[in-house]
C-alpha cells in the first residue's frame, strides 16, 4: 500500500522546547501504515533520526534562521526567498552545511525525497510551523514547485499579537511575507481561536482550522520511580507540611513581557490576604528573569524558587500541587503550552492575566479553573480562587485537547488535502 509522504518544516523540533512539543506528540499517534513523515528541524550538525513504531524520520539540519543569530545578508536571503520561490532551491545542492540558512539545507534534503516518492507514484504534502518564519518559507517553496497541498500553521502570531520587534517596517514587512506563504496555503491552522479568526477575516475565501496546543496522555500514565521519589523529595524539603501548594511551571514574561506585570498583582494580592485562608506555599519551577525574581522577593508568604528541571520530573511535580498558577499578559490569542499539561494534571488552575484570552475561555469551556484580570484584581477573589473545590457533579472535559484527539484531526485535514 502507497503510502502518504508528509513533509513537515518544524526547526525547533529536534530542540527540548515547548514549541517542540506542538507536532512531536501529533506525529506519533498517526497511522503509522498510512503515513511517512519527514521532519526537517535544526542541529548543529547533519543527523537523521528514525522512530522503531512509526515511519517518521527526523532529519536535524545545521544552518541559521532568521533572527538576532543570523547575519543580516542570511536574513535577507530567506526573507526574499518568500518572494522568489525558485531562489533556495539554486543554492541547495551537495551536503548540508553551517555556512548556509537552514531554509536551504531542509529545502535541498525535501526536494530529493520529494521527487522520490512522487516518482514512485506517492501522494506527498506540506506542513509548515511557525515560528520561525523560516519554515513557513520553505514549505511554501516546496509546495510550489511540486503543486503540492500545503498546511501552514501558526504558533504565534506574525501579523495578529507578533511577538517581534514593533516598527513601522518590520509590521509592513511581516504583513507581505504572511500574504505570500498563506498564498501558498490549502489550509491555515492555528492555536487559538482569536488568531483563525483574524486569518478568516482578512484572507477571505482561504481556508482555516483551530488546532489547539494539547498534552499527550502518554505522559501522564507512566511515570519513573526515580522522577516520583524525587518530586517527592524536593517538595518536602521546600514545602511546610499542611501548606496549600500552588505551583507555577516555566518562563512567565520572556516571550511576552506583559505576563510579569501579572505576577507583580499576583503576589500584592498573596501578600494582602489574611491568615484565615490558611498557609499557602508558591513553587516556582523555571527559569526567571531578574525583574520577576525581584518581584517574588517581595512576597510576604512562602516561596520557594528552583532552576529547570527535566520535564517528566515537572510533570510529577505538578501532579502533587492543589493549584496550578497560570500567569498570562495581554495577548489576546495566549493559550501558553503549559496550560494543557496542567488540565491533564488534573489541579483547578488559577489564571491571573491581563485580558480575557484564549487560555481562559479554555479554562471556562472545561471546568478546568478560574481567571483573574490582573487589573481589577482583589485578595477576596484571589482567595477565593484557592480555596475553591470542584463539586461532586462539575463538568471538566479536557478531551478536546489531547493530542490522540487531535491526530485524528490532523489526519482529516490530510486525508481531505490530498484527495481534494
Amino acid at each position: 500500500m502507497k503510502k502518504i509522504n508528509v513533509f513537515l518544516f518544524a526547526a525547533h523540533h529536534a530542540s527540548g522546547n515547548v514549541a517542540a512539543q506542538r507536532f512531536k506528540g501529533l506525529l506519533k499517534y498517526l497511522d503509522g501504515s498510512k503515513y511517512r513523515v519527514y521532519v526537517f528541524a535544526r542541529g548543529e550538525v547533519a543527523e537523521r533520526a528514525a522512530t522503531d513504531s512509526q515511519d517518521i524520520h527526523v532529519i536535524a539540519l545545521p544552518g541559521h534562521c532568521v533572527g538576532s543569530e543570523s547575519t543580516p545578508t542570511a536574513s535577507a536571503f530567506t526573507l526574499l526567498s518568500a518572494f522568489v520561490r525558485p531562489l533556495p532551491f539554486l543554492f541547495a545542492g551537495g551536503a548540508a552545511s553551517a555556512s548556509r540558512p537552514w531554509l536551504v539545507n531542509a529545502l535541498g534534503e525535501a526536494e530529493r525525497l520529494c521527487r522520490r516518492h512522487m516518482a514512485e507514484g506517492e501522494r506527498c504534502v506540506v506542513i509548515g510551523t511557525y515560528s520561525p518564519i523560516d519554515a513557513l518559507i520553505a514549505a511554501a517553496s516546496l509546495a510550489t514547485r511540486h503543486r503540492l497541498p500545503c498546511l501552514q500553521d501558526f504558533r504565534d502570531g506574525l501579523v495578529f499579537e507578533p511577538l517581534g520587534h514593533p516598527g513601522r517596517a518590520r509590521e509592513f514587512l511581516r504583513t507581505l511575507i504572511e500574504a505570500r506563504v498563506v498564498a501558498a496555503a490549502t489550509l491555515v491552522t492555528s492555536v487559538s481561536r482569536a488568531l483563525v479568526d483574524d486569518f478568516a477575516q482578512r484572507y477571505p475565501g482561504k481556508r482555516t482550522g483551530l488546532l489547539p496546543n494539547g498534552y499527550d496522555p502518554a505522559d501522564f500514565v507512566t511515570s519513573a520511580a526515580d522522577d516520583s521519589e524525587q518530586a517527592a523529595a524536593i517538595l518536602s524539603q521546600q514545602v511546610p507540611e499542611g501548606a496549600l501548594l500552588i505551583g507555577h511551571f516555566g518562563r512567565i514574561g520572556a516571550s511576552d513581557g506583559s505576563a510579569s506585570k501579572s505576577l507583580d498583582a499576583f503576589i500584592e494580592q498573596m501578600n494582602a490576604l489574611d491568615d484565615k485562608t490558611g498557609p499557602k506555599h508558591v513553587l516556582f519551577v523555571g527559569e526567571l528573569t531578574p525583574g520577576e525574581l525581584a518581584s517574588i522577593r517581595k512576597a510576604r508568604f512562602g516561596v520557594s524558587v528552583i532552576k529547570p528541571v527535566r520535564r517528566a520530573l515537572a510533570l510529577q511535580l505538578m501532579k502533587r500541587c492543589d493549584k496550578l498558577l497560570l500567569l498570562t499578559g495581554n495577548r489576546v490569542c495566549c493559550a501558553t503550552g503549559k496550560l494543557f499539561e496542567y488540565l491533564a494534571a488534573g489541579a483547578q488552575v488559577v489564571c491571573v492575566s491581563g485580558v480575557e484570552n484564549e487560555a481562559s475561555a479554555i479554562l471556562a469551556e472545561t471546568g478546568s479553573g478560574h481567571t483573574l484580570l490582573a487589573e481589577g484584581v482583589a485578595a477576596e477573589a484571589l482567595g477565593r480562587a484557592l480555596s475553591s473545590t470542584p463539586t461532586a457533579d462539575a463538568r471538566r472535559d479536557i478531551a478536546a485537547y489531547s493530542k490522540t484527539h487531535q491526530a485524528g484531526v490532523l489526519d482529516r485535514w490530510l486525508t481531505d488535502m490530498v484527495t481534494a
